[in-house]
């Protein structure tokens, strides 16, 4: 499983994505919090929250490491390992 720094930089890198921590829960590290607009070019026009549950290119990355993302709203997407 690949931590948090690893896969946030990966984000901004390889998918132009302004990543952020989303809250820490009792010390414990939270998930990531996309902080842009993730329909774009460099994410193959991943579909908001119908993306989270498709085969596309920042899933299969985002597997690779350990992490999944989750919708929370239709246009906001957290990434949680």
């Amino acid at each position: 499983m690949k931590s948090r720094n690893y896969v946030m930089q990966a984000l901004a890198t390889k998918f132009k994505l302004n990543a952020v921590p989303s809250e820490d829960f009792d010390g414990v590290e939270g998930g990531i919090w996309i902080r842009d607009d993730i329909c774009k070019q460099e994410t193959d026009w991943y579909a908001y929250a119908e993306g989270t549950m498709q085969d596309n290119d920042l899933n299969r990355f985002l597997k690779k490491a350990g992490w999944f993302a989750e919708p929370y709203d239709s246009e906001t997407i957290l990434i949680w390992k």
